[in-house]
């Protein structure tokens, strides 16, 4: 997932992290820390399930470069194209 969608999605811009994080710095943060829970994050909020099929060595270099150009892994361009050829 790419930056800007996280700030999207936690509703906070560069900016305001940039100025939060200096107001940590010199000790004039007013905001706090919520709780830190161990492992990966979910992805969704449901049961993942794991599938393996086979393609041409090509065309998993052109997956990976664009995933890359993207600034996302391989199975975050994956999901997101499949998401968009499977709408909800």
């Amino acid at each position: 997932m790419r930056r800007e969608e996280i700030n999207k999605l936690f509703g906070v811009t560069d900016q305001q992290l940039e100025a939060m994080a200096e107001e940590y710095e010199n000790g004039t943060w007013k905001g706090r820390v919520g709780p830190v829970a161990p492992g990966r994050p979910k992805v969704f909020n449901e049961e993942l399930e794991t599938i393996s099929f086979r393609i041409p060595k090509s065309r998993v270099q052109e997956i990976d470069n664009r995933a890359k150009a993207c600034g996302e892994s391989r199975s975050q361009f994956l999901r997101r194209a499949i998401d968009q050829a499977l709408p909800v």
